[in-house]
């Protein structure tokens, strides 16, 4: 599929801003590539993997794709590993690198190891860290990720209520245990597609949210508190970045080609 004339222009406004790409032909393909820098963990030379921050219903999909696609027309190798949640703890069976013999740290360092024998970075999206490690399990991930100089951004929505409304059609259990409401159809019957509407949406087939007014600014505060959780936790770490990149700075340019310095300024500062 071609790319749309607000992406190529996005690509090329980002790729102004970065030095090592000036030399590519803006055309979705990239004509020289560079060196990753590499650092030694455990007397082996790995290229630090950047691991994206974000929580469920907010465009988490959308900018991993997004973020692998541009950096490659930057002239990045980037890892072609297309699995989702490769970094979810209590569920180790989702990274491809996982073995039953080791644990979700263990196949981290195996996944940059194998990007970095390839001269590739390895992009991925993680739902949260926790400085706070409750198990052996956590703190080893912490440990692995620090040790491998891993890069990180925290993306999230600017408005809480998307968010709450997203999780509630998407049938999302309460982190907090506070009632959010329930998915209903357009008749306001209850409505149990969950996830699966997001196949359905656009036909004939209308998931809604009835939300639970009581318990509103509750909701909306917890949802707007993720950003700085996750700051707090990279910090106690001590892992680089942490920089706050809102989505809809990141998608602006779908929508106006007057919004191209908006996004390619958050593009710049996610990659």
């Amino acid at each position: 599929m071609g790319r749309s004339r607000h992406a190529l222009a996005l690509l090329s406004m980002v790729a102004l801003m970065a030095p090592a790409a000036t030399a590519m032909m803006l055309n979705g393909n990239a004509s020289d590539t560079f060196e990753l820098e590499r650092h030694a963990v455990n007397g082996n030379a790995v290229i630090p993997p950047m691991m994206i921050l974000q929580r469920g219903c907010t465009g988490s999909s959308v900018v991993i794709r997004l973020a692998k696609e541009l950096l490659r027309d930057l002239g990045v190798k980037v890892h072609p590993n297309g699995k989702k949640e490769i970094m979810r703890t209590g569920h180790p069976e989702k990274n491809p690198w996982w073995t039953p013999e080791g644990d979700l740290a263990d196949a981290m360092r195996k996944g940059v190891q194998e990007a970095s024998d390839a001269g590739q970075v390895l992009v991925f999206n993680a739902f949260k860290v926790k400085s706070w490690a409750t198990n052996e399990e956590e703190r080893r991930l912490n440990e692995a990720l620090l040790d491998m100089d891993t890069r990180s951004v925290i993306v999230h929505r600017r408005n809480p209520l998307d968010i709450l409304t997203c999780e509630i059609r998407d049938c999302f259990e309460s982190v907090h245990g506070v009632p959010r409401g329930y998915p209903v159809d357009e008749k306001g019957d209850p409505d149990n597609s969950c996830f699966e509407r997001r196949k359905k949406d656009g036909t004939a087939h209308k998931t809604m949210a009835l939300i639970d007014l009581e318990h509103l600014q509750e909701n909306l505060e917890v949802a707007s508190e993720y950003p700085q959780q996750m700051q707090r936790s990279l910090s106690e770490i001590g892992l680089q970045g942490g920089s706050i990149i809102y989505f809809e700075d990141l998608v602006s340019h779908e929508y106006s080609e007057d919004n191209l310095d908006r996004s390619a300024s958050a593009w710049q500062n996610l990659l």
